[in-house]
């Protein structure tokens, strides 16, 4: 009788939809997919809406500074 323990990834991501892997992730190959739809190539993240909106990714400062005149109109 061989005992033979699949260890999860700690961390990574699906390279096909860039999802976490977790303990549903299944591994083909070499390679570790989020789920069997993408081990499968069915996967349909590709059509869904990003998770975060893209005005999140900007980085701007929102909460010390003010909206100020241009530096022509300042006294």
């Amino acid at each position: 009788m061989s005992l033979h323990a699949d260890y999860r990834p700690a961390s990574g991501s699906c390279p096909r939809c860039r999802a976490a892997l977790d303990l549903a992730s299944l591994r083909v190959g070499d390679t570790w997919y989020c789920g069997s739809a993408c081990a499968r190539g069915e996967s349909d993240e590709a059509g869904r809406a990003p998770a975060v909106a893209e005005a999140a990714l900007i980085n701007r400062p929102r909460r010390f500074f003010g909206r100020r005149p241009p530096k022509e109109l300042r006294r």
